[in-house]
């Protein structure tokens, strides 16, 4: 039986990295507190919820019921525990002392031990603290009893509890060895011939603090702990001394300490976020701290768990969100939003064209006017907008926008002329072309593109007409045959290139003569044109993926998504600095196409990106070597030379292997499996055994919505 998988990936570009992704119910989990998470070895991430266990597979969640019986269990005092064993066989412990074991193979949860509930009449939950130990034994803690379930023999052995207190974490230093963190403080024990016996350690026994977390470095011999209110402590067992850091985090409750490498942990608290600390040096740092000011940074501080897989993504149990991954393998970038009631935030989150000025200040045109933004004082200001008592019922969406002077910005969209807003007064002033001819030309419906060309003229185009305009001396020229402009872009001194939804023109400027350039597509619908410095034309179409021209050898070469790694045929908006790298907004994300290479890569929504449908002409590459995209959902700010991985991995998983419509299992009377049909290499099957079918899924969480499927 062979496996194939064919991957589409199309990574862009970034130099910053932390892209976060945000997973809550709406996406499938089963509740936003989130206790617990552990990854297991075929590759699913599962999480303990306060609804039961989901697993995830970068796409779908599965949710898991635990069973007593024919009873489900689903109390909170049910749902604590979630740990893997060095076999990467799956644990779930609760309150009550129930142990349920992950059957990989019938994929359901058994209930595999419980404690005698009778011994406990008074204790509903009698169990403080469950853990999972290296020598194939679960401790469950009782402040009397501590219940040891070896998961090999099935056998439980009963140990006086001489501490004494609640037990709350414990760290494994040897074979027979341990440190026993509770909510008085913390012990050093051994466990030899079933009897757990207290060794005096003077130094562990002056920690007078409630333990919340344990973690124990064996390659350094240092203990980290964590406590309620009191900070981090570390004891160093080289040294028999007791660190106390500079910087502590004494006002917050420490959740989990977790390895982020050789030389640093990552420390999770109950309300300050996620810090870390050297592990040599115990200086400490925030690390993963919420940004309220960014729309797709960290969301929150309560963190209960974190997990670091193996490919730089961290997981984090993130109240009252539910699970945020930060993956430093991908780039930050700035998402630019409205704000609802703020004056000082973007007028409207649909950003139909964006222009950096002279100066380096940005302006926004979009459905409810235009927004300036002061690059360096950092402030907003809007005009033409629905929220100004004198604009009435005048329209407020604006399609394009232009410095056709330094500090004159023109604006064009749903009505038949341009507004001039002057940048110093901020005053505004309405020009319409017929007015200033003496031609009887019709009014244009509305202004797709304002661009100004070498000589300082002003293009405007629109539904009706093209025409160019002189600024000083007002004068306005239109230009017959060429209606329905929806691009324009200079060719040279001498000529345009212009787009329409009829296909592409080369217009000569004097003359006013233009040649119709046949386009090889059946959508001749422009979106966008960009020259690169080789002369070559870069057409974004309307449903027929990218064109790009060669004016010398009058050759298009075509490429779509049925052809190579385009994410969508619609192409809004092309931009790009040395042509070394294309920059293409899309209605599904953002692409980046290589000329020399051939190669496309795309950023998506599955990787990170929160806005995904951007918007036609509607982006600028800025004096400070970002590019600004408008979409749909407010604008995304990027550096032009960010890098993403171009390449990752994807494990295809088959299950639910099925002869004649029912369900087969290894160890089933004339089953075919001697394993789980996932791990079976070859299957054979009798000549009757004619009709199966199977289930086909993938665990990929960097592009899960690209994943194509081949069978042969």
């Amino acid at each position: 039986m062979k496996k194939w998988l064919f991957l589409i990936l199309l990574f862009p570009l970034i130099c910053v990295a932390q892209t976060y992704r945000y997973l809550g119910v709406e996406d499938g989990l089963s509740n936003r507190r989130v206790y617990c998470i552990q990854k297991d070895k075929t590759g699913y991430m599962w999480f303990l919820t306060h609804e039961g266990i989901d697993r995830y597979n970068g796409k779908e969640f599965k949710r898991y019921k635990l069973m007593d019986g024919d009873a489900e269990v689903n109390s909170l005092l049910n749902l604590n525990w979630l740990y893997i064993d060095q076999e990467g066989v799956l644990w779930e412990i609760g309150k009550k002392g129930k142990v349920f074991r992950y059957d990989q193979i019938h994929d359901c949860f058994s209930l595999v031990y419980k404690l005698p509930m009778e011994s406990f009449s008074e204790q509903p939950d009698p169990v403080t603290y469950a853990w999972l130990d290296q020598n194939k034994h679960i401790w469950l803690c009782n402040k009397d009893t501590i219940f040891l379930y070896n998961t090999d023999t099935k056998q439980v052995t009963h140990i006086k509890n001489d501490i004494s207190e609640e037990i709350t974490d414990i760290e494994q230093i040897d074979e027979s060895h341990f440190f026993i963190g509770t909510e008085m403080g913390i012990h050093y024990a051994q466990l030899e011939n079933n009897a757990l016996k207290l060794i005096n350690c003077d130094k562990l026994e002056s920690v007078k603090a409630q333990v919340s977390d344990l973690h124990f470095d064996k390659k350094i011999r240092k203990l980290f702990i964590g406590t309620f209110l009191r900070g981090i402590m570390v004891y160093d067992m080289n040294t028999k001394s007791v660190i106390r850091p500079d910087y502590n985090l004494k006002d917050i409750s420490i959740t989990r300490f977790k390895p982020l490498n050789d030389k640093e942990l990552l420390i999770a608290t109950d309300g300050g976020g996620v810090h870390k600390i050297n592990m040599d040096t115990y200086q400490i740092v925030p690390e993963i701290v919420a940004d309220y000011n960014s729309n797709c940074g960290m969301n929150g501080n309560s963190i209960n768990d974190i997990f670091v897989d193996d490919e730089e993504r961290i997981w984090l149990a993130n109240y009252p969100i539910g699970i945020t991954i930060q993956n430093n393998r991908y780039t930050s970038y700035k998402w630019i939003k409205h704000s609802i009631g703020n004056k000082q935030s973007l007028i409207n989150d649909q950003v139909n064209a964006i222009i950096e000025d002279r100066e380096g200040d940005l302006w926004f045109a979009t459905n409810n006017g235009i927004s300036f933004f002061n690059s360096k004082t950092g402030q907003w200001r809007s005009v033409l907008s629905a929220f100004e008592e004198s604009q009435g019922n005048k329209s407020h969406i604006f399609l394009t926008i232009c410095e056709v002077a330094p500090g004159i910005i023109w604006a064009g969209g749903y009505s038949s002329g341009a507004y001039q807003i002057d940048k110093k007064t901020f005053s505004v002033s309405y020009f319409m072309p017929p007015l200033y001819t003496h031609t009887n030309k019709r009014p244009d419906k509305y202004i797709r593109d304002i661009r100004t060309d070498m000589q300082g003229y002003i293009w405007s185009g629109g539904f009706y007409n093209l025409k160019r305009i002189n600024l000083k001396t007002q004068e306005v020229r239109f230009y017959d045959g060429l209606n329905s402009i929806t691009a324009i872009v200079e060719k040279d001194e001498k000529s345009m290139w212009i787009g329409s939804a009829t296909g592409l023109c080369l217009l000569d400027k004097e003359s006013g003569k233009f040649e119709r350039i046949k386009l090889p597509v059946e959508s001749s619908y422009i979106y966008s044109l960009y020259q690169a410095k080789n002369g070559s034309l870069y057409i974004g179409t309307s449903g027929s993926g990218l064109l790009i021209y060669d004016i010398n050898k009058k050759l298009f070469t075509h490429y779509h998504t049925e052809n190579c790694a385009l994410i969508s045929n619609n192409i809004y908006t092309i931009l790009s600095d040395a042509d070394k790298d294309i920059i293409m907004s899309t209605e599904s994300g953002l692409t980046s196409f290589y000329p020399n290479e051939k190669k496309f890569y795309n950023w998506t929504k599955d990787m990170g990106l929160m806005t995904t449908h951007f918007n036609a002409l509607s982006g600028t590459l800025r004096k400070n070597n970002k590019f600004i995209l408008g979409s749909s959902d407010g604008a995304v700010e990027f550096d032009k030379d960010m890098k993403l991985p171009r390449s990752y991995s994807s494990k295809m998983i088959f299950s639910d292997f099925k002869l004649f419509y029912q369900t087969i299992y290894p160890g089933d009377e004339d089953s075919p499996l001697k394993a789980s049909i996932n791990d079976t290499k070859v299957l054979k099957l009798k000549y009757n055994q004619n009709r199966f079918s199977l289930q086909v899924s993938s665990i990929n969480y960097d592009y899960p919505s690209n994943i194509l499927y081949s069978w042969r």
